[in-house]
């Protein structure tokens, strides 16, 4: 019994790293907009447009948590495929 929670244990805890990482800049570029929301909510809104900002937060939220828990300095270089024009 013991053992197997602690593999489960072992296997979230490896799909949990295993969530790529944003960089620096993005993470920091994703907490602006957070703070600039709540920001928002501070001031008077409609209903509608609230909703919208609550929605947009819980989004932002999740993605920081996700993919900005070890910000690296500098991602990896994802490079394009090259398209071959067909003779």
């Amino acid at each position: 019994m013991r053992f197997i929670l602690s593999m489960l244990i072992g296997l979230t805890s490896c799909m949990a790293h295993a969530t790529p990482q944003f960089s620096q800049a993005e993470c920091q570029m994703l907490n602006e907009q957070r703070l600039e929301i709540r920001r928002q909510l501070r001031q008077p809104y409609n209903p509608d447009h609230g909703q919208q900002l609550q929605a947009r937060l819980k989004e932002l939220e999740q993605l920081l948590k996700q993919h900005c828990r070890q910000p690296v300095k500098n991602p990896p270089v994802v490079v394009a495929p090259v398209q071959r024009p067909l003779l």
